[in-house]
């Protein structure tokens, strides 16, 4: 009897696996964005991979955080300009990310402005 309630069992849980699976849509989250060729704005990629994880469309001078897993960014059409700073607020020294830029760590350059 034990046999067969397990094997009960076993097939309940696959239908419900396999309808979940079907019914339940895939979120939005699970989507990840990489690298294409070419692409537009400035945009920033995560570690060792191409995984999108920034994005400016278009260069305004504006002082913006650098996404926190970015170790490197392309500035693919219209970026003049953009500083790194290693402070949240733009503010000290600052080292050219034009075009392409990659640094040794995540966390390196906390904030950035694009011109």
């Amino acid at each position: 009897m034990r046999r067969f309630t397990s094997r009960i069992a076993a097939a309940l849980a696959a239908a419900l696996i396999t309808t979940l699976a079907v019914t339940i849509p895939a979120s939005p989250a699970a989507a990840v964005e990489t690298l294409k060729v070419p692409d537009t704005g400035l945009v920033f990629y995560q570690a060792y991979t191409q995984i999108i994880v920034g994005r400016q469309a278009t260069p305004d001078g504006i002082c913006r955080p650098v996404p926190a897993e970015a170790i490197w960014a392309i500035g693919w059409n219209g970026f003049g300009s953009v500083s790194g700073y290693r402070t949240s607020d733009c503010t000290g020294a600052a080292s050219e990310l034009n075009n392409f830029h990659s640094w040794p760590y995540e966390g390196y350059y906390l904030s950035y402005r694009a011109g």
